[in-house]
């Protein structure tokens, strides 16, 4: 690799050698070279890649359905690094598979550890939510009766949007099929607190039981309304997730 000289500096390909732009440097090297995809695909000392290879592409799997199954709680929510955030968290968990040979460890075998179950439990979804911190710091969630409680909560101590009225709470059960990417999601009613609520304590329960089949996730929901005639119109800004207990 040589450096360019000159006044100005180009990019590209010209003949055998490639131009590019680091930082402000001009370099040129030779073309060529690096891996190809046959290569990738049959040499031997591929194989650590090709083991990558299929365990990141069942991660990326999971979470995109993963998320597409949390979307009745996320609608509105925008944040570039939640994808990122999420794949990360995957190959963590997947990581801690001890049982299954490298290349094929999945997330499903890391979930049946205690730190892969932590680590999906604390996952904050919306970070730097601070109502949503605060609830979930003075809250119990009883699995046996899918009953979530809060208390010493003040409302009015955190902020809001500027034109909300009052902040509504759910509470989900997500279902979740590691190996087949099947979801199924039901929730409780909504929970509306008026912002000006000097109340600090209530509780949400689930409607009907629900007895999970795979891997089970009690989630928090936390959104933001306007209520004007008793009709509630919901804010797409602020919008608060979080995980309350997980169950394999």
């Amino acid at each position: 690799m040589a450096r360019q000289k000159g006044l100005f500096k180009v990019t590209g390909t010209l003949g055998v050698v490639n131009f590019y732009v680091i930082n402000g440097v001009g370099y040129a090297r030779k073309a060529g070279g690096g891996f190809n995809g046959e290569a990738i695909r049959r040499q031997p000392n591929m194989q650590r890649v090709r083991e990558n290879a299929s365990e990141f592409g069942q991660c990326s799997s999971i979470k995109k359905a993963f998320r597409l199954a949390l979307m009745p709680f996320l609608k509105g929510y925008k944040h570039a690094k939640l994808h990122a955030r999420m794949m990360t968290l995957f190959t963590s968990i997947k990581a801690l598979d001890v049982v299954s040979e490298r290349g094929s460890r999945n997330v499903r075998e890391g979930l049946n550890t205690t730190k892969g179950q932590r680590l999906l439990r604390t996952f904050e979804v919306t970070p730097w939510h601070t109502m949503l911190q605060a609830v979930l710091e003075h809250a119990t969630f009883n699995w046996s009766l899918q009953q979530f409680k809060v208390s010493g909560f003040d409302v009015g101590r955190y902020p809001s949007p500027k034109t909300a009225t009052h902040v509504g709470f759910t509470i989900g059960i997500l279902d979740f099929n590691f190996d087949l990417l099947d979801a199924s999601m039901m929730a409780s009613s909504t929970y509306f607190m008026d912002l000006t609520d000097a109340s600090t304590f209530f509780e949400i329960t689930m409607d009907t039981i629900v007895v999970p089949d795979f891997v089970g996730i009690a989630v928090l929901g936390l959104r933001f309304y306007e209520v004007i005639d008793g009709e509630a119109y919901e804010i797409n800004s602020m919008i608060g997730v979080g995980f309350l207990d997980v169950r394999v």
